[in-house]
């Protein structure tokens, strides 16, 4: 009897593990589909023509009211600039920030996409990120392996420069700079590049470093000289 009350015991531990094993994934998988939800929203595919015969691709998102957070060495120099929405419309973006030493710009768009909140995120956080296959949006996943001082080239290629920022364990591929990282339906950061020596490893520049870039356009939608192109 006393065999059976610990054998008993030990099954009704085991069940109470399963449960919360369950129940940690289950929340898991609701935060992931959120993040993944919140960042098809509000991402885009970006369109820069004039520096090549064919347009420059890179992804952004919506971080402010009508504000939408990209690379700056997809859209300087360029002639035109689009932006594709989640909603698969092609609307006019103007470049009225930008950033040619942290690699980043802020695009001015006529839209009432809601724009994700920003924030911070720790490592070993998980979340999306959007790019475009095919020209179709596609959300992939990110693990932010560490958070780091990232000493890298700026897109004039005179210096370098440093960046706040995540290395990142993602699959990252020529066209996706500019995607915004999401988890839990919060902007944490900006994939700006990739590792050509270490499959699935890439960098992102922390999203406070737009801060400066994101008041500045809040202050003036006009046009800017946005320099040559890369």
């Amino acid at each position: 009897m006393r065999r059976d009350r610990r054998l008993s015991a030990a099954v009704g531990s085991a069940v109470l593990l399963s449960i919360a094993v369950a129940c940690s994934n289950g929340e898991h998988r609701a935060t992931s589909d959120r993040s993944t939800e919140a960042a098809l929203r509000a991402s885009v595919r970006v369109e820069a023509e004039g520096c090549t015969t064919k347009a420059l691709i890179g992804a952004g998102s919506f971080v402010a009211d009508g504000k939408v957070l990209t690379v700056a060495h997809v859209v300087a120099g360029a002639d035109e600039v689009h932006v594709v929405l989640a909603d698969g419309s092609r609307v006019d973006a103007e470049v009225v920030a930008i950033d040619r030493l942290k690699d980043l710009a802020v695009l001015d768009v006529d839209s009432p996409t809601l724009p994700l909140p920003r924030g911070t995120m720790r490592p070993g956080t998980r979340g999306s990120f959007v790019v475009y296959r095919n020209e179709m949006p596609i959300a992939q996943q990110f693990e932010a392996m560490s958070f780091v001082d990232i000493n890298a080239p700026d897109i004039d290629h005179g210096g370098s420069s440093l960046r706040r920022g995540y290395q990142l364990r993602a699959q990252v591929a020529s066209g996706d700079s500019g995607a915004v990282l999401v988890a839990d339906g919060v902007a944490t950061g900006v994939v700006f590049a990739r590792s050509t020596a270490t499959n699935g490893k890439a960098w992102a520049v922390d999203i406070s470093e737009a801060d400066a870039l994101l008041a500045a356009a809040a202050a003036s939608n006009d046009a800017i000289d946005i320099g040559e192109c890369v």
